[in-house]
């Protein structure tokens, strides 16, 4: 299996732009990001790259008492995330629009819980994200979200009229994510979520997450089943624990197995990773 390493620098950086449109302001913010990832078999790619997006983030308050913030990314001088969020007041909650490439709700919220300290290990053995509750593939572009919390339950929706590949007339994705928090104990987390991606495929996951002190372990299952018998099932197990060693050094540890039905052998991920915060510098590392 290919091996990918990845060392990250990242700087905040925000600048404040005052503007006199009604009630709102906008804002531009960014950092300075300097990465390195390299696959060996890949060995004539600069493995070197600089971040090259900032943010334009405004909102205000309405006479009814909601709220309005929009967001849009200039990303490589390309408009690439954006959306739109509507705070109806009163904990009624949030209504999210997703004009491109922004998770407006749904199984999102819980597709994966496992703790790191700087990325996740399908991220860094494997270019192709298996085994989560979004694998079969999900359209961002013109969703709609909703969230709101009910006590220690928060309650993620997520709605698009058309699905990843928009193939038929019913092509219609909906998902939900519930998290239970202090379940049943201090410091104990549920997690459960349902995304249904028309006649693609169906994705369910459950999970459980314990911290205590600086120290958080977490486990997940979850299910991707394709419609079409010749496609390939999935049915992965995803687990990992983080310390935080102080308040500046986190590191961590992780396995994800991934059973695909159509390949003889498992897909799995292992790695650990390490972050080091120094005021708004952070030095990142997953070997």
């Amino acid at each position: 299996m290919n091996k990918l390493k990845k060392v990250g620098l990242t700087a905040l950086a925000t600048t404040l732009v005052a503007s006199s449109a009604y009630a709102g302001e906008m804002s531009v913010s960014g950092s300075a990001s300097l990465n390195y990832s390299g696959l060996s078999t890949a060995s004539d790619t600069n493995p070197w790259t600089m971040g090259d997006s900032v943010t334009f983030s405004g909102g205000g308050d309405l006479d009814n008492g909601m709220t309005v913030n929009v967001s849009y990314e200039l990303d490589g001088g390309n408009y690439d995330d954006y959306s739109m969020k509507l705070g109806l007041g009163d904990g009624n909650g949030t209504v999210t629009f997703s004009g491109n490439s922004v998770n407006a709700g749904g199984v999102d919220a819980v597709k994966d819980i496992i703790p790191t300290a700087y990325t996740a290990v399908y991220e860094n053995t494997n270019a192709v994200d298996n085994g989560l509750a979004t694998t079969s593939g999900r359209n961002t572009t013109s969703m709609w979200g909703y969230a709101n919390s009910f006590g220690s339950l928060d309650v993620s929706l997520g709605y698009n009229a058309k699905n990843s590949t928009a193939s038929t007339d019913d092509g219609a994705e909906s998902s939900i994510g519930l998290t239970w928090n202090d379940a049943l104990m201090d410091g104990l987390t549920l997690v459960a979520g349902r995304f249904d991606d028309s006649n693609i495929a169906e994705n369910n996951t459950y999970g459980v997450k314990y911290t205590a002190g600086g120290l958080t372990a977490a486990y997940q299952l979850t299910d991707v089943d394709y419609e079409t018998s010749s496609s390939n099932d999935q049915e992965a197990v995803h687990m990992g624990v983080s310390f935080a060693v102080n308040e500046n050094l986190s590191v961590s540890a992780g396995r994800q197995s991934v059973e695909i039905t159509t390949t003889a052998t498992d897909e799995v991920n292992t790695g650990m990773s390490a972050s080091y915060t120094m005021g708004s510098i952070t030095v990142g590392a997953a070997p």
